[in-house]
């Protein structure tokens, strides 16, 4: 093992990143430039050898340095893609020389329970490569920090601190078993890696050289383990398996064939529990999401489903999964929109963490409701939120408003930001109307809007009315 180690550390990389993230407080402008540390280590690629890293390593950068184990040339990087969902980023050098003399990395397969790993990379505490040693103690689907999606990852009793975040985890034939991306703050030695096939799905999805993302069966469910519950749907005794169909996600995978009310029995051949797992390998069960996840968006999967006292089947085109209030964004400016010094957004949850570490607590809780359940619609497919007025005689007697739902504009629902803005341009009508969620409303004069908007922007030092993808 130790020669084999010897062997990885050459293709291991240090990751030095200055980026610049978004003011989503003060929407028109960013937090302003900060350096990170991170790991990364050489995959090959149709494409030639690239750096894998995490997402989170890179995000909103704007410039991005690598450097090879024991050499001391700094190269300079760019993303060629990532995978925020999968926390996963891929870069290129146009240096060549930059891969002389190093082997990448062969992706192997996902360690068995209590299988030791090695962790390459470089953690808080020195400059020189760490290598530390544990066992895997569990694999399941989990939350991904980095976008709060639900994947496949790998816990284990090593090390991972700050800075080994993309850093190789390699089982004892030397072939990646995971990268290290996350650690549990309220215990000792627990660390996270992104589980190989969840590497290998990325890194195939990039062989045309875009990302487009894993898919999501684009259902609401409930388990069904409670007897009565499934005698009162009229399932017969002999039908143990399958999970309740609350909701289905508009355009999402299960549209045009799921439905509330529906029983979901079966993915392809593998049958769902009444708890919402499924055989993963002998002995154990994961989330029935894992099946799902294991496909590429544009795939077709077959349901197999129980309505109306029957079993019928149906074959969905995976799609990606759409939400209503949308996890972390990066690399992106955020959405806004003044009008009359009304300042419009997108609920988002880049939005909610305003509010600080503990914004499920602090944040109002009506929008940490419609977070954790809404649903995107045709009818609403984005929740328009009035964050702040600024203050001009054009808006007197609002100037006490923030963090209001906006839900409908000149008496119509709107679906999004994009609708309400084009119901406001386009109304000839002498006052423009907003109505709240909590039954207020705030009538503004079309005329004087008009005449103050301009003086409006500049006195508080905002650019533009509106960001750069509302202005196509």
């Amino acid at each position: 093992m130790a020669r084999t180690l010897d062997k990885i550390r050459q293709s291991v990389v240090k990751v030095l990143a200055q980026s610049d993230a978004a003011d989503y407080d003060q929407p028109w402008q960013t937090e302003g430039v900060v350096s990170s540390v991170g790991s990364g280590f050489i995959v090959s690629t149709k494409r030639g050898p690239r750096v894998l890293t995490n997402a989170h390593v890179v995000e909103n950068q704007v410039f991005i340095e690598l450097q090879r184990h024991s050499q001391a040339a700094n190269y300079v990087a760019e993303v060629e893609g990532v995978g925020h969902e999968c926390d996963l980023a891929l870069l290129t050098v146009a240096d060549k020389g930059f891969f002389a003399k190093a082997t990448p990395i062969a992706v192997g397969d996902l360690p068995t329970l209590g299988e030791q790993v090695s962790v390459l990379g470089y953690p808080i505490g020195g400059d020189r490569l760490s290598v530390t040693r544990g066992v895997v103690s569990r694999i399941e689907m989990t939350s991904y920090a980095q976008s709060q999606r639900r994947l496949l990852s790998v816990q284990i009793d090593a090390a991972i601190n700050a800075g080994n975040s993309g850093g190789p985890v390699v089982g004892k034939n030397g072939k990646l078993v995971g990268v290290a991306f996350q650690a549990f703050d309220e215990a000792e030695n627990i660390g996270y890696m992104i589980g190989a096939p969840v590497v290998r799905h990325f890194l195939k999805d990039m062989d045309d050289g875009r990302f487009d993302g894993f898919p999501d069966l684009g259902v609401v469910t409930q388990d069904l383990t409670s007897a009565a519950h499934r005698s009162w749907l009229g399932l017969p005794p002999k039908q143990q398996g399958g999970v309740l169909i609350n909701d289905v996600v508009y355009r999402g995978s299960a549209w045009g064939c799921l439905q509330r009310g529906d029983v979901l029995l079966k993915l392809a051949t593998t049958p769902v529990s009444s708890d919402g797992n499924v055989k993963f390998r002998k002995d154990e069960r994961i989330h029935f999401s894992y099946l799902v996840a294991q496909h590429h968006v544009g795939e077709k999967l077959r349901v197999t489903y129980w309505r109306d006292g029957e079993v019928r089947t149906c074959d969905l085109l995976l799609e990606p999964p759409q939400y209503l209030v949308p996890e972390d964004r990066y690399d992106v400016k955020p959405t806004y929109l003044f009008y009359g010094g009304l300042l419009f957004v997108p609920l988002s949850r880049d939005y909610l963490k305003t509010w600080g570490e503990d914004w499920w607590s602090e944040a109002p809780p009506k929008l940490v409701s419609i977070y954790e359940n809404g649903v995107y619609k045709s009818s609403r497919q984005q929740v328009v939120i009035l964050q702040a007025v600024l203050a001009d005689p054009v808006n007197q007697g609002y100037h006490d408003l923030e963090s209001e739902v906006v839900t409908r504009v000149q008496g119509k629902r709107i679906r999004h930001l994009r609708h309400l803005m084009k119901t406001v341009e386009r109304t000839q009508e002498k006052f423009v109307r907003f109505d709240l969620d909590d039954g207020r409303t705030v009538v503004l004069e079309r005329a004087a809007v008009k005449k103050r908007q301009a003086a409006i922007l500049k006195g508080f030092g905002i650019p533009r009315d509106r960001s750069d993808d509302l202005r196509g």
